[in-house]
């Protein structure tokens, strides 16, 4: 006879506001190789788009780090646009696409909650999973 377990996997992040406005002014073709068009839609519609596309960015490596994935030394990970944060009413979702949802499954994630917050030069982001093991 198995028995079912319940995990759970955290992951939390934060970004120095100011730094990834930096970034996103040298770079603004990080945009579109980060976020989801419906992430960049939703951002984008706002007077400051920056602390909420900060929070987003902040929930995707926050998301990597539950999910035991590591993130590239290289440049920017393609496994970080495959993670989407979508809005179902007023809450934040995730949403997962491609290789971390392929990993997610494989660990056995049934749900997944995510937090964003931002304030003044920070934005944070805490991503907790639960997943089902059978023993």
């Amino acid at each position: 006879m198995s028995t079912t377990h319940t995990r759970l996997r955290h992951g939390i992040d934060l970004v120095y506001v100011p730094k990834f406005a930096d970034l996103l002014a040298r770079q603004p073709e990080l945009t579109a190789r980060l976020f989801t068009d419906a992430e960049r839609a939703y951002c984008d519609r706002l007077p400051n788009p920056v602390p909420h596309y900060a929070a987003r960015f902040a929930a995707k490596e926050a998301a990597l780090k539950a999910l035991g994935l590591g993130i590239s030394p290289t440049g920017v990970d393609p496994k970080l646009k495959d993670i989407e944060v979508v809005r179902r009413g007023t809450a934040p979702h995730l949403t997962l696409h491609g290789k971390p949802a392929e990993h997610a499954q494989r660990l056995g994630v049934a749900d997944s909650t995510v937090s964003l917050t931002h304030d003044g030069d920070h934005a944070l982001a805490s991503v907790i999973m639960v997943t089902k093991e059978a023993s």
